[in-house]
């Protein structure tokens, strides 16, 4: 909240694109122009990844470009929460019963994915739904793909916001392993822009396989543009650890708005 303040300050739009299952807000920021190809970057899908939260807003701080840019810097403000704060994050009696007990009765959520509604957000895309290889068909801290597409508020939230502003790029940013994922499956379109981030960031980039049912999978294939997801983070350190290390990824990260802004420029605006 302190960081969509400064942000407000330096005279960036911030509003709600919808709600939690816990009715906590959904934040948008927005920079840049209006006009021409827009950026949509979005963070937090997953409850223990969290610390891409303070690295996307980093960017967006940064982030002096003319193109438009969208971000949505925590997707699943429930989970997060859940992830470090634990159980006392959840006001809701019966839904803090529900999820102790899909946690197995323990109270570390530190590994927790899911919304509160033990729903994987981001294998909840009409992208080959539920045939993903680590896919389960039951509430589960992670993978679960809920009972049909988007049947869960912030999926459907970043769907409908996705449709509304029709961006030429996005970005989608997980922890960890320091890794870009591009394409989905045969599509793979203008893969020259993850192939400049992975330049930039210093991250190894591949094609994704063996996924179904992500935001990236959805957003590749029903427009046939460049939807990347970006690992960040030491594969070795606790996703808790991850937090201290938040300077020095958003410093790995620093130009990739402004790669993407550029690539937008050159290949959609002429």
């Amino acid at each position: 909240m302190q960081k969509l303040e400064v942000l407000r300050g330096q005279g960036a739009r911030v509003f709600v694109v919808g709600y939690s299952v816990l009715g906590r807000p959904i934040y948008g920021v927005f920079k840049g122009s209006f006009s021409g190809g827009q950026v949509l970057l979005q963070a937090a899908m997953h409850a223990r990844e969290g610390v891409t939260t303070p690295v996307v807003l980093s960017m967006m701080e940064n982030y002096l470009g003319e193109a438009g840019v969208w971000c949505l810097p925590m997707v699943n403000p429930d989970g997060v929460l859940l992830a470090n704060e634990g159980i006392s994050s959840v006001d809701d009696e019966e839904k803090r019963a529900y999820v102790l007990d899909i946690n197995g009765g323990s109270e570390d959520f530190s590994l927790w994915k899911a919304n509160i509604n033990a729903v994987d957000l981001n294998v909840n895309f009409p992208a080959k739904w539920g045939t993903g290889g680590q896919n389960v068909t039951y509430p589960a801290p992670g993978n679960y793909i809920g009972e049909y597409p988007l049947d869960q508020p912030e999926s459907r939230a970043l769907a409908d916001f996705t449709l509304k502003i029709q961006p030429r790029i996005t970005l989608s940013y997980h922890a960890k392993g320091e890794v870009i994922y591009k394409g989905f499956e045969c599509a793979d379109p203008y893969p020259e822009l993850a192939q400049s981030l992975g330049e930039s960031t210093g991250y190894g980039v591949f094609t994704s396989g063996g996924s179904a049912g992500g935001y990236k999978d959805w957003f590749v294939t029903t427009t046939y543009l460049p939807g990347v997801t970006v690992e960040v983070g030491e594969s070795a350190a606790s996703y808790r650890e991850l937090y201290a290390q938040a300077g020095d990824i958003y410093a790995r990260n620093a130009q990739v708005l402004d790669i993407c802004a550029r690539f937008v420029q050159d290949i959609f605006n002429g």
